[in-house]
């Protein structure tokens, strides 16, 4: 697919770069309780995300892989009446249909899945997404969902807004996907969502129309602008995952402890990520060269 190139044609510092540093502490993996290593071992990961002004388009380049140049493309453009997200590397390229209904107040994401809002965000998200094109905030709506559309990648650049908003609610939710080792086997989910009194997202839960629960996630406490989570994910009981979060919106940090369950294997593995800095400044360029990459994660 052509990218527009109007998007990348733009006047001197009409870019912003946020430079993300985390830490990654592998906790090692573990069966039957007992640990298999010994050592933790830390990595430093450098999170390089350009926008453009409008927030449309977004180049992603990540430091754990040091042979890719080239970095990921994600757009968000109108095609018809719909819109149409494209995001891509140099090995695959996911798109993905939105269309907003105004007499429903609904979003539908792909053919199946339909988010139901309250008027008051339904009305946000229409002009925010639906007119301005912005990919933040769509990946702030779809936070929970994210790894269903292979848009994991984007989640530190969310605008966190749903979290600011005690008046921005999604409703309920109905999703459809086939399991990925029986392509023939279609799974249906209704998605419920519960908020505490400050308007927060308190309590998610998918769960199938037969029973299986794929993600539960609950708010342990909210002060100040500063969440924290627990989440449960449960992939085709395959891979079942808990997770600790903190979602900082005061200092823009996402920080998380996992532990993961390969059931096959009978193994599991836990690590720690924590943020080290975010800087954002601007930039005259949206694709950068490796030789200005590699000085900005240098750089303290």
């Amino acid at each position: 697919m052509t990218l527009h190139v109007k998007t990348f044609a733009q006047a001197p510092k009409s870019y912003i770069v946020t430079h993300i540093v985390n830490k990654i502490i592998d906790k090692g993996e573990y069966a039957d309780d007992r640990r298999i290593d010994k050592k933790d071992k830390i990595n430093v990961n450098n999170l390089v995300y350009i926008l453009n002004t409008k927030k449309d388009s977004i180049a992603f380049y990540d430091s754990l892989i040091p042979e890719k140049t080239v970095p990921n493309l994600c757009t968000l453009t109108k095609a018809q009446n719909n819109l149409l997200l494209t995001y891509k590397n140099e090995s695959y390229s996911t798109e993905l249909n939105m269309a907003f209904n105004d007499n429903e107040k609904t979003v539908l994401i792909g053919d199946k899945d339909v988010f139901y809002l309250n008027d008051t965000y339904y009305k946000y998200l229409r002009r925010s997404i639906g007119d301005n094109l912005n990919i933040p905030d769509l990946i702030d709506f779809l936070e929970d969902f994210l790894i269903n559309y292979n848009l994991d990648d984007l989640k530190y650049i969310s605008s966190y807004e749903k979290y600011k908003h005690k008046d921005f609610k999604i409703l309920k939710a109905y999703m459809e996907s086939y399991r990925t080792q029986a392509s023939d086997y279609l799974d249906k989910w209704n998605v419920t969502f519960s908020y505490n009194e400050a308007g927060i997202p308190k309590y998610i839960l998918k769960e199938s129309t037969e029973g299986d629960q794929e993600l539960e996630k609950k708010l342990v406490s909210s002060n100040k602008g500063i969440f924290k989570y627990t989440k449960h994910t449960n992939a085709e009981s395959r891979l079942i995952t808990d997770s600790e979060i903190l979602i900082d919106n005061n200092k823009n940090i996402f920080e998380e402890k996992v532990t993961s369950f390969q059931v096959g294997l009978g193994k599991e593995t836990r690590y720690e990520i924590k943020r080290i800095s975010c800087k954002s400044f601007p930039s005259g360029e949206f694709i950068l060269t490796s030789g200005s990459i590699s000085k900005m994660m240098s750089s303290k």
